[in-house]
C-alpha cells in the first residue's frame, strides 16, 4: 500500500478507535446511573431542537465527568447564477468547462471532543470528514502554461481526519497550547493585515467572502505569559508561537500535477490553491511566454524563450529546522485603547514564480515561497463624541498595520532572469465599527452593527515593470479595498441578515457576499443561511482586485444541525 494514503488510513482508524471507547465509556455510564434510553431522546431532540445533551455527565463523580462532545452536521448547495455565461467564457478562452449549474455541494461533519482533567488541565480535538461530489465544471480542468488539459479529480475536495488537536495547560502566569491549532493576530473581517500566521486552503471557496473556515491549523507551541501592571499599562501578557516546517497533510493534495509529490510532510504549511481550472481558481492571462504570445502583446514571462519539461514545480519549505516559523506578540491596555506589538519570521503563503534554467540548457518555472520578517502594530478604542446627536452611538477604532521586509514581485524586465525582484511593503487597516446600536426604527429586538474597513497595500520600492504573478497587469504603488458590512436581527435573533462586500478602484471590482440567517426562535440547533456571492469587474485581469473571478458568481444555500452529545463540567 502506498505509504502516503497507509498513514491517514491508520489515522482514521486511530479516530475511530477513540470515539468507539468513548461511546463504551459513555454508555457504561449512562447505564450505571440508569439514564432514560438515549436513542429515544437522541431521536426527540432531532425533532424539538431541545437544548439539553443527549448524556450530562457534569455532576458525575466519574474520571469522564469532564468529558464534552459537540459538533455540527452542515450541507452547502450552490448554484452558478450565469452558468451558461462561464461555458461561453470557457470555450473562447480555451477551457472545456461543462454547462451544469451546480457549483457546490459540500457536506460537512464537525465533531468537537473536550476534556478537563483539572483546572490547569484542557485537551481539544476536533474532526472534520467533508464529502464532496465529481463537478461538471472540471472534468478536465487542469490546465498548464501550454494550455494542455488532464484528468479531472473528484476525490481533491474530501477530507476526513483530526483539524484542530491542542493540550492546554495553566501554571502560575503561564498558559500553554501544545498542538494542531489556530492563531489569529489580525482584526479584519476579509483582509489579512496582522493575520500572519495560519495558512488558508482557497481551493473550496472564495476567500475573501469566508475568512474564518478557510484557516489551516498548524503545529505548534504557543505561550502566554501574563505580565504585571506597568503604570498606565495593564492587561499585559506577550504571546509566542513556534511552528515546525513539518506539517503533514494527506487530503485535499491530491493535484492532478503532482505538485507535492514527495513533499506531502510539509504541505499544510503553505496556502492550498485550487487545482488548475478548477470552480475557485482565477481565469489564466493566455500570453505567458513569447512562444504563446500573438505578435503586438505583451507575454507574462518575456524571460522565456526555450521552455523546457517538466514545465513547472512547486519547491515548498523543506523540512529542517531553519524553515520553523517563529513570532511574539505583545499585549497592553492604555486607558481605553487596546495596543499590541507583533514581530513574525516566516515564509509566504501564497507561491511566486520564478524562472529556472537558461535559454540555452532550457527554462522551466518554479514555484517558491521566500522567507519574510514581519512587523506589525494594532490600536483598538471606542471613540467617544461630545454630548449630542452622535454622543449614544458606540464607535470602536481599529488599525493595524505590518511592514515586511522582502516581499516578492514577479517583472518583466528582461535583466532579471528568474522573473523575481523584491520590495519592502506596507500593509495597513483603518476601521470603523459601530457595535450593537439600537435603532428601533429598523428593529426593536436586535441592534445594528456596521463594520467600514479600508486596506492599502503599499510597494516602497516600485517600478512600472513588477506585474501580478502571470499576468502583465502592472502593480500599483498603493492597492486600496474598502469594506463595508452591516449587520442586525429581528424576531430576537431569528432573522439576521448581513449585507456585505468590497470596492476596488481597479477596474470599478466589486465584490459581494451578503447572506441571511434563519434561526427557529425556541432553539440554536438548526440554523439555515442564503448567500450570494458575485465578482463584478471591468477588468478580468485584475488579480489584486479579485476582477480574475469575474463572472463566478453563486447563489448558496446552507442548512446546519447543532449537536451536543455529552455534556461535562467546564
Amino acid at each position: 500500500m502506498n505509504s502516503r494514503f497507509a498513514r491517514p488510513r491508520r489515522l482514521a482508524i486511530l479516530i475511530l478507535a477513540v470515539l468507539i471507547s468513548a461511546a463504551s465509556a459513555v454508555r457504561a455510564e449512562a447505564q450505571s446511573n440508569a439514564l432514560p434510553n438515549l436513542a429515544s431522546q437522541f431521536g426527540r431532540d432531532i425533532f424539538t431542537g431541545a437544548a439539553e445533551p443527549v448524556l450530562d455527565l457534569s455532576r458525575s463523580e466519574s474520571p469522564l465527568s469532564g468529558l464534552s462532545i459537540s459538533g455540527l452536521l452542515s450541507n452547502t448547495t450552490g448554484m452558478w447564477a450565469n452558468s451558461a455565461e462561464l461555458t461561453n467564457f470557457g470555450r473562447s478562452s480555451g477551457e472545456h468547462h461543462g454547462a451544469n449549474s451546480l457549483a457546490v455541494e459540500r457536506n460537512w461533519i464537525q465533531v468537537d471532543t473536550n476534556y478537563v482533567l483539572d483546572g490547569n488541565n484542557k485537551f481539544f480535538i476536533r474532526f472534520w470528514g467533508v464529502y464532496e461530489p465529481p463537478y461538471r465544471w472540471e472534468s478536465n480542468n487542469i490546465l498548464s502554461v501550454r494550455q494542455v488539459y488532464d484528468k479531472n479529480q473528484s476525490q481533491f475536495y474530501n477530507q476526513y481526519g483530526v483539524r484542530d488537536a491542542f493540550w492546554k495547560n495553566t501554571t502560575g502566569p503561564l498558559t500553554l497550547f501544545l498542538g494542531r491549532q489556530i492563531v489569529t493576530w489580525g482584526e479584519s473581517i476579509s483582509f489579512r493585515v496582522g493575520d500572519v500566521i495560519n495558512p488558508q486552503d482557497l481551493s473550496w471557496n472564495f476567500g475573501f467572502a469566508n475568512l474564518e473556515q478557510s484557516r489551516l491549523p498548524l503545529w505548534m507551541a504557543h505561550p502566554i505569559v501574563n505580565l504585571p501592571k506597568l503604570g498606565l499599562l495593564t492587561d499585559n501578557f506577550i504571546e509566542g508561537v513556534w511552528a515546525p516546517a513539518w506539517q503533514p497533510m494527506y487530503t485535499n493534495v491530491d493535484y492532478a500535477d503532482q505538485r507535492y509529490a514527495g513533499q506531502y510532510e510539509v504541505a499544510g504549511a503553505v496556502n492550498l490553491l485550487p487545482p488548475g481550472g478548477a470552480r475557485f481558481d482565477t481565469y489564466p492571462y493566455p500570453f505567458t511566454i513569447p512562444v504563446d504570445t500573438p505578435r503586438g502583446s505583451q507575454p507574462a514571462f518575456p524571460q522565456v524563450t526555450n521552455l523546457a519539461t517538466p514545465v513547472q514545480t512547486y519547491k515548498l519549505p523543506a523540512d529542517t529546522w531553519a524553515n520553523s516559523v517563529e513570532g511574539f506578540r505583545v499585549h497592553t491596555l492604555v486607558e481605553d485603547a487596546e495596543i499590541t506589538a507583533l514581530y513574525w519570521h516566516g515564509h509566504q503563503l501564497n507561491p511566486t514564480m520564478f524562472v529556472n534554467g537558461t535559454p540555452k540548457t532550457g527554462q522551466t518555472f518554479q514555484f517558491r515561497y521566500p522567507g519574510l520578517n514581519d512587523i506589525g502594530v494594532t490600536l483598538n478604542r471606542p471613540i467617544y463624541l461630545p454630548v449630542g446627536a452622535g454622543s449614544n452611538i458606540p464607535f470602536v477604532l481599529r488599525t493595524e498595520g505590518v511592514w515586511q521586509d522582502r516581499t516578492p514581485f514577479n517583472t518583466i524586465n528582461m535583466v532579471r532572469p528568474s522573473a523575481v525582484v523584491y520590495s519592502s511593503t506596507l500593509n495597513t487597516l483603518g476601521a470603523l465599527d459601530i457595535d450593537g446600536l439600537a435603532v428601533p426604527w429598523l428593529s426593536r429586538t436586535g441592534a445594528l452593527t456596521v463594520n467600514l474597513e479600508w486596506n492599502n497595500y503599499t510597494i516602497l520600492s516600485p517600478n512600472k515593470d513588477m506585474v501580478y504573478g502571470g499576468y502583465v497587469e502592472r502593480w500599483r504603488h498603493n492597492e486600496e479595498n474598502v469594506l463595508l458590512s452591516m449587520s442586525t436581527s429581528w424576531w430576537w435573533g431569528a432573522i439576521v441578515p448581513t449585507p456585505s462586500g468590497i470596492y476596488n478602484p481597479d477596474g470599478n471590482t466589486w465584490e459581494f457576499f451578503p447572506n441571511i440567517v434563519f434561526t427557529p426562535p425556541w432553539t440554536d440547533k438548526y440554523l439555515l443561511m442564503l448567500q450570494y456571492i458575485g465578482v463584478l469587474s471591468n477588468d478580468k485581469y485584475s488579480a489584486y482586485a479579485g476582477g480574475n473571478f469575474k463572472g463566478k458568481n453563486i447563489l448558496l444555500l446552507q442548512f446546519q444541525y447543532n449537536f451536543n452529545l455529552v455534556r461535562g463540567r467546564s
